[in-house]
């Protein structure tokens, strides 16, 4: 979804992170109920009701984006197939758009492999994209101390 909003109203949103997105549905579970969005009902001459729907897949409006759009992925996915996260960055790049790409190795959509430094990143990213804070650091070593600062020094 925040893939989505990016690309359907790229001059509201501005920076969105998307974690095992479902970037298409139909390489995805094909009962998930997004695939009722924009559903159209037809009604033919002896009343018998059909539905049809077309939903467009995020690498599709591609072009649309504007903002910072960090995708991230876990490569053994076995819910949201890491497929989806693949062919977006692949439809980005073909529309020449500027992305950051992270895959997780050995993880899946809980991604509890790497949460800690998935909330960094995630954090981080807000912060320089969002407000344009750069002073802090992704460096692990660091984001493991947990040094606490007061007024922007370390106590």
């Amino acid at each position: 979804m925040s893939t989505a909003a990016m690309l359907v109203y790229p001059e509201f949103f501005k920076v969105a992170v998307s974690s095992s997105g479902r970037h298409e549905n139909n390489i995805y579970n094909r009962w998930w109920s997004e695939k009722h969005h924009g559903v159209k009902e037809i009604v033919d001459k002896e009343g018998n009701v059909t539905f049809e729907y077309d939903i467009e897949k995020n690498s599709e409006i591609t072009k649309n984006l504007k903002g910072r759009l960090l995708i991230v992925t876990g490569d053994i996915d076995n819910n949201v197939h890491p497929a989806n996260s693949i062919r977006l960055a692949n439809a980005l790049i073909r529309a020449n758009k500027r992305f950051n790409f992270f895959s997780c190795p050995a993880s899946g959509t809980d991604m509890a492999t790497w949460m800690s430094i998935s909330f960094w990143l995630r954090g981080d990213y807000f912060c320089k994209h969002l407000i344009g804070d750069y002073s802090q650091t992704v460096d692990i070593e660091e984001i493991n101390r947990e040094i606490e600062m007061t007024d922007g020094k370390r106590k």
